[in-house]
């Protein structure tokens, strides 16, 4: 019996040792376990109504996707088209005989980077966020409300409506309103 209270208290007192260094603040390397088949791993951009955490996430939106099918019928487009540029992730909808509208994901070009031709930029605030509307730099017709994200990256919504400025002002002006709380917070 005295023999069975030894190895029970042997076993209590190695089990507590046990527990007491594997729960010490001592540095150590971390082994990596696989991962559980049964784990979930979200890869996929946040769905309208969240944000991502951080403002690189631009890279991982769909700009075809901030837009529900219900918005885009509002205006009376057609299903949004990928238009991807060397410095944008875009998408543009077209209104039949009227106008044509864009978004277009700028990771890595704030409100500064925006390049002024012949139109006028004035600041224009979206919901919470600093922006500028830029209007005619492509001619009349033509106007672009950018998004701040952080220093260095905004969302664009454009628009060219032939030659009808206030027009096109109004389409950019009502996307930007749409998206602006889908998109992520910035500094």
């Amino acid at each position: 019996m005295r023999k069975a209270h030894s190895i029970a208290l042997l076993v209590t007192a190695t089990m507590l040792l046990v527990g007491v260094t594997s729960c010490s603040e001592t540095a150590g390397q971390a082994i990596p376990q696989p991962e559980s088949t049964t784990a979930t791993r979200s890869t996929e951009s946040a769905p309208p109504g969240t944000t991502p955490s951080s403002p690189n996430e631009l890279d991982k939106l769909d700009p075809c996707a901030l837009l529900t099918a219900a918005e885009v019928a509002q205006f009376g487009a057609e299903v949004g088209e990928r238009d991807d540029t060397t410095q944008s992730t875009g998408c543009q909808w077209t209104i039949r005989g009227q106008a044509v509208f864009s978004i277009a994901l700028r990771a890595k070009q704030g409100l500064d980077d925006i390049v002024v031709d012949r139109g006028t930029v004035v600041d224009h605030r979206v919901g919470t966020r600093d922006g500028r509307k830029l209007e005619a730099n492509d001619g009349p017709g033509a106007c672009m409300i950018s998004i701040s994200i952080t220093r260095s990256s905004r969302v664009d919504a454009s628009s060219n409506a032939r030659s009808d400025t206030a027009k096109a002002c109004g389409f950019a002006s009502k996307v930007a309103e749409l998206i602006e709380p889908r998109l992520p917070k910035g500094e």
